[in-house]
């Protein structure tokens, strides 16, 4: 376990600087609708590798995300249950399922990571990790369809979908922002009932001085460590150089995927001056 979640958070410090150095964080605005769905180009989840993206909403059940081997065995599904995030998942027609700790349905954003390490999968929320492992006979998932967001489209056949009653489950309501396949961000292949969100958490912009913006607990926080500015905005000039007590919002806009990390880990996985 502790091999894995080393793994994940090195993904986030690669994620962090990565995140500062490509600008805005544009998302998608689902409103809950019948039929309503995003597809992105299908994630190779077979044997290692990390999805994440953060996201915000006010209701307690609705289908985050979803892929399948084409109706055989295989699947992965991300969903909201009673308010918290649940991950399902089947390989070799062999199910598991991990239920978060609390609760997302509170209008805050929140960071959510699928990470895949062969048997064992991890669901990262807002730095709570917790796993999921399966013992099948062959030790890797077979993924076939692309990568659907929000919802499943109706004129999939059935029969070519995995999880049964997937197309039934409740349509996700809110707002998914910074969709990543590791450090990449996909291709959007099609959508329907959805609609382009501002720029997510960090769209306001609320860094002075060349603070870069990412989320902590949810929130939109700045990091004015190389600023030679502090404060909460990176707004008041200090003499000193900077240090720990000027992480407070980031830059205008640039959105960075910091939202799982405490200041424990942060210390530990990602020197501040790099970011």
């Amino acid at each position: 376990m502790s091999f894995t979640m080393h793994s994940v958070f090195f993904t986030l410090k690669v994620s962090l600087l990565l995140g500062s150095l490509l600008g805005l964080c544009l998302g998608l605005e689902f409103m809950g609708l019948p039929n309503q769905w995003a597809r992105y180009l299908r994630w190779d989840a077979s044997t290692r590798s990390d999805l994440s993206f953060q996201f915000k909403t006010n209701v307690s059940a609705g289908l985050l995300l979803y892929l399948d081997d084409g109706g055989v065995c295989d699947f992965l599904c991300l969903s909201l249950v009673d308010g918290r995030v649940q991950l399902r998942l089947s390989m070799d027609c062999a199910e598991t399922a991990v239920l978060s700790g609390k609760r997302v349905n509170d209008s805050s954003w929140h960071f959510v990571m699928v990470s895949r390490d062969r048997l064992r999968t991890v669901l990262v929320l807002d730095g709570e990790g917790r796993s999921a492992e399966l013992q099948p006979q062959r030790p890797y998932m077979d993924v076939v369809s692309d990568l659907f967001l929000g919802g499943v489209p109706a004129d999939i056949r059935p029969s070519a979908l995995t999880l049964d009653g997937v197309q039934a489950m409740p349509s996700f309501k809110g707002l998914i922002s910074d969709l990543k396949y590791g450090n990449s961000e996909p291709r959007l292949l099609g959508s329907q009932g959805v609609q382009l969100d501002a720029e997510g958490p960090c769209g306001e912009r609320p860094c002075e001085n060349g603070g870069i913006c990412f989320l902590l607990d949810g929130h939109p926080t700045c990091d004015c460590s190389t600023t030679g500015y502090g404060g909460k905005l990176c707004s008041e000039d200090v003499s000193q150089g900077p240090g720990l007590s000027h992480l407070m919002m980031s830059e205008q806009g640039r959105c960075s995927r910091l939202t799982v990390l405490q200041l424990p880990e942060l210390l530990a996985f990602m020197p501040l001056a790099g970011c």
